[in-house]
Order: structure tokens, then C-alpha cells, then sequence
């Protein structure tokens, strides 16, 4: 049984995932200043609709319209006519836009692999799947189920 110390610990680590998270774009090298996330929403729900990313970030369309504006213009993605609607545009990852994001994936993993080198194979595997039960748990007691971004999902 848990006591009220115990879950105080664990929503202090979480608070400490959660700037850990917002540094990653930073450890993955990855410097364009609308950042790794919406690209990464681009190129999971590919081909998309701009309101697609806009509820999968959770921000206003308008705000997802210069995200991906920002990224388009950096050659990160392309627009293409929708094919069901001549009027919409789909948006994909260009392939510069699918080598940056291998990059900074290849650099956090190696950035990870330093910080845990004397971990265990074990306690690098117990926190993995004690991180997928929280994130289950948690979805399970909400009734919101979170998407890779760790926001929710629409």
C-alpha cells in the first residue's frame, strides 16, 4: 500500500520527467525554434490536415498553421492537395524533415545510453515498464488516453 509520502516522491519525479522532456530538443541538437515535437506530430499522423496537428498538440489552429508554416519554410515538410478535398492541404515530412528527426532520435538514445551506461539492463527495464504502467494507469483513472507527445489525445 502506498503512502502519502511515497506518491509525494513520485509527483516530484514526474515534475522532473516533465523539464526533463521540455529539454530534449535541446539534447537532440535539434535547434529550429518551432521545435522537435510538432514535427514529430507531423510525421506520426502524415499524411495530415493541419487542424489534425493542431488537436494532437493541443493549441489553437492558428498556432499549429505557423508551426507548420515555420517547418514548411525550413524544408521540414511539404503540403500536398488532399486528394478527397482539392480545397485542403495534407501536410508530410520532406525527407530532410525525416533525417532531422532520425538525428535527434539517434543523439537522445545516445545521450540516454551515457547517462544510464552503469545502469543495468535490469533497472533500465524496470523503469521502463514501471513508466508504461504509470502512463496506463494514469490513462485508465482519466479516461484520457495520452498520445507519444505525453499531451492528450483528441
Amino acid at each position: 500500500m502506498s503512502t502519502p509520502s511515497t506518491i509525494e516522491s513520485l509527483v516530484r519525479a514526474v515534475y522532473g520527467l516533465t523539464a526533463l522532456k521540455r529539454d530534449m530538443p535541446r539534447l537532440a541538437g535539434f535547434d529550429h525554434p518551432v521545435g522537435l515535437v510538432p514535427l514529430a506530430v507531423v510525421n506520426r499522423l502524415a499524411p495530415a490536415r493541419v487542424k489534425d496537428v493542431a488537436q494532437e498538440l493541443h493549441v489553437d489552429l492558428s498556432v499549429a498553421s505557423r508551426q507548420v508554416a515555420a517547418l514548411e519554410a525550413a524544408g521540414y515538410i511539404r503540403r500536398d492537395a488532399d486528394p478527397d478535398d482539392r480545397r485542403a492541404q495534407l501536410i508530410s515530412p520532406t525527407s530532410a524533415g525525416t533525417a532531422a528527426l532520425q538525428r535527434a532520435h539517434d543523439r537522445i538514445v545516445e545521450f540516454f545510453s551515457a547517462v544510464l551506461a552503469d545502469w543495468s539492463p535490469a533497472e533500465i527495464t524496470a523503469l521502463t515498464d514501471g513508466l508504461a504502467r504509470l502512463r496506463s494507469d494514469y490513462e485508465r483513472a482519466t479516461g484520457h488516453a495520452l498520445n507519444a507527445t505525453g499531451r492528450e489525445a483528441a
